[in-house]
């Protein structure tokens, strides 16, 4: 049943390509993998001649500093207009169709065909030395690899039905600018060596990171209740952004050096180690929240008029985003020997993975039952009719 106090429609292209830039930003976080400085464990592809080189660490960080933080906080907001426009069953018979049903699908077979290319490639070794027979139920034994934010959203969706439910209408002001302050000081208890919040692998939710993201979801939830709008000169937050970024990065590298800038060396309990580390958390985060309304800023400023391809990328990128993985770790492994630079190997395998996704998308997705669950039916564009040549006129008409 629709909502009776529902606000009129309207279609958000800006944060329509916001969202799609999100999704294309992690094909091009994990494409960056296998050219950073140091070889990671949990990625065995490493091209040798990348290492010293930080800029595909500055590109990783950054990346992964801002990306999540935007998509729960778009999450959030587009949940809360879903519940206004269509009410609360729809919604969650939304969120279980199109996030739901993609993610129990994937735990079946994206999941469990990337962790055995990994393991395939690292010849069996830490942490990928356990049986083949793990291999289908992977995501149980605590790997939900690169798809662990569509169980964190179907959490989120959850706890948001259930607070709509009781009566919540999420337009109370000072619980909305607590997220803010919330989020940064659960930062504080993270306990992982990396620029950013922590990783989540596992179905069971790690507290500090659910509540972090839940600051992120809530916001965007308040966000559209309150009728915010998107203003152009948000953009300049861009600025102060990059600064918190450049300091929190910083202090995080001093305190690696000790380890030879090997994060994995540093172990959990690093951010416990100085008080200028936790600092740095701090930064971190306010990077996050910098970002989130800089991007908003610029967003509305370049992409805010009607436009298919910003809609078609809004679809597409979510078909691209699931099926990434495995491509990207055969692109990097058929690229590692060649005889070009690491820039070119990396851009091969990112342009590569994407047009291949985007053929599939187009030729074996969109129109299809996988299309309409992930996003919904669509239409095949229709060619605009030509216009009629004008009737010569008649001598003596």
């Amino acid at each position: 049943m629709t909502n009776a106090n529902a606000k009129p429609s309207r279609r958000f292209y800006d944060l329509d390509a916001l969202r799609a830039v999100a999704m294309l930003l992690g094909v091009v976080l994990h494409a960056s993998l296998f050219v950073l400085p140091e070889p990671q464990s949990l990625w065995p592809i490493h091209d040798p001649n990348a290492r010293g080189d930080p800029f595909y660490r500055v590109v990783v960080d950054s990346i992964h500093g801002f990306r999540m933080p935007v998509f729960f906080m778009l999450s959030g907001f587009f949940t809360a207009l879903v519940w206004q426009r269509r009410g609360l069953t729809y919604l969650m018979q939304q969120r279980l169709k199109r996030i739901g049903i993609p993610f129990l699908v994937a735990c079946f077979t994206i999941i469990p065909i990337s962790v055995w290319l990994l393991q395939l490639l690292s010849g069996g070794e830490e942490p990928y030395n356990f049986p083949l027979w793990v291999l289908p139920i992977v995501w149980l034994f605590g790997t939900l690899g690169h798809l662990w934010f569509l169980w964190y959203l179907l959490l989120l969706a959850g706890c948001f039905f259930l607070a709509a439910r009781m009566g919540i209408q999420f337009l109370h002001p000072v619980a909305w600018w607590l997220a803010i302050p919330g989020s940064m000081l659960v930062s504080l208890v993270m306990i992982e060596p990396y620029y950013g919040p922590d990783t989540a692998l596992t179905v069971i939710p790690v507290p500090a990171l659910f509540v972090h993201y839940a600051c992120f979801f809530f916001f965007g939830t308040f966000f559209y209740r309150h009728g915010i709008v998107v203003r152009r000169w948000w953009t300049v937050a861009l600025v102060p952004a990059a600064l918190a970024f450049w300091v929190g990065y910083s202090l995080l590298q001093e305190y690696l050096a000790p380890f030879g800038g090997d994060s994995e060396a540093a172990g959990v309990d690093f951010m416990f180690r100085n008080n200028l580390t936790l600092l740095g958390a701090l930064f971190e985060a306010a990077f996050a929240w910098l970002m989130v309304f800089g991007l908003m800023g610029l967003f509305r400023w370049t992409a805010s008029r009607k436009s298919f391809t910003v809609r078609y990328l809004s679809d597409s990128t979510y078909w691209m985003y699931l099926l990434h993985l495995p491509l990207v770790i055969i692109g990097q492994q058929i690229v590692i020997g060649g005889n070009i630079h690491y820039h070119f190997k990396f851009l091969l395998v990112c342009v590569s993975v994407t047009l291949i996704l985007l053929v599939t998308y187009q030729y074996g997705v969109r129109y299809s039952i996988i299309g309409r669950t992930l996003n919904g039916p669509r239409t095949r564009r229709q060619p605009e009719p030509r216009a009629q040549p004008e009737p010569e006129p008649v001598p003596g008409g």
